[in-house]
C-alpha cells in the first residue's frame, strides 16, 4: 500500500479505484502494519493485519485470514497504544477524524 500512496503523492493523481475506497495506516513499522480500509461502493469496512501483528493476537481472536470485518474490530484494543502513537506521530489525525468521526479515545471505547 505504501507504493501506491507514494505514486499518488508524486503524480498528484489518484488511481480510479481510490475514488471508491479510502484507507489509513493505523500502524506501520518495518514489515508490521494495521490498515483500515473503507469501500464506499460496497459500504464495507475491514482491517488488514500483517502476519506479524496477526500472530500477536490470542489464538481465539484470530479468524482464518488476516482480514477482519467490522464485527471483529474489537481485536484492535490489543494494539491501542501502538495505533494511538502511530496516528499522532504520522500526522494522520485529521484523516482519522474524517474516517471515524470521533477521537482516538472514543474510537477504542466504542469497539
Amino acid at each position: 500500500m505504501n507504493t501506491n500512496l507514494k505514486s499518488i503523492e508524486l503524480t498528484q493523481q489518484q488511481p480510479s479505484i481510490a475514488y471508491d475506497e479510502d484507507y489509513i495506516a493505523l500502524y506501520e513499522r518495518g514489515t508490521d502494519y494495521i490498515y483500515y480500509v473503507r469501500n464506499y461502493v460496497m459500504s464495507q469496512e475491514f482491517i488488514v493485519l500483517s502476519s506479524g501483528m496477526f500472530e500477536l493476537l490470542p489464538e481465539e481472536h484470530r479468524p482464518i485470514t488476516n482480514v477482519f470485518v467490522q464485527s471483529n474490530f474489537y481485536v484492535l484494543r490489543q494494539f491501542k497504544s501502538l495505533v494511538r502513537e502511530h496516528v499522532l506521530q504520522s500526522g494522520q489525525l485529521q484523516h482519522f477524524y474524517h474516517l471515524f468521526d470521533c477521537s482516538i479515545a472514543d474510537f477504542f471505547e466504542n469497539l
